[in-house]
């Protein structure tokens, strides 16, 4: 039921952002960008829930912290790139859209390095 009420808060944001637009353009802008920030801070609120869960399965299966913690950093860069991405394509403008999203893919790529380096090795240590 969550995702429902998320779900309606983000059709009921963007009714009335073009609502808003059509009497005050300026002011579309601040409802989207207020709507975006309560579903971020509200994805926020909920992320120790999955971090209690990729501790455990870290202590598990056993793999370094680091490697979690990249892989925390790089759902966080996907996450941030899209919305701007998409926030960016609400207001009109496509060029930044897909700069954000080139910049957020090769931040992903670099920062991606280390576990891609560990699994050349693992796979070296096994032939």
């Amino acid at each position: 039921m969550v995702i429902l009420k998320i779900a309606l808060i983000g059709v009921g944001g963007a009714i009335l952002a073009v609502i808003v637009r059509q009497f005050q353009k300026e002011y579309g802008v601040f409802v989207l960008l207020a709507v975006c920030l309560f579903l971020m801070a509200y994805l926020t609120s909920n992320v120790s829930v999955v971090v209690e869960f990729a501790e455990e399965l870290g202590d598990k299966i056993q793999i370094s912290d680091a490697y979690i913690r990249i892989l925390f950093k790089l759902l966080a860069i996907a996450f941030i790139c899209q919305i701007a991405s998409n926030i960016c394509q609400d207001l009109g403008y496509q060029s930044i859209s897909f700069q954000v999203e080139i910049v957020g893919k090769l931040s992903i790529f670099i920062l991606s390095i280390p576990i891609i380096h560990s699994l050349l090795e693992t796979i070296e240590s096994l032939m």
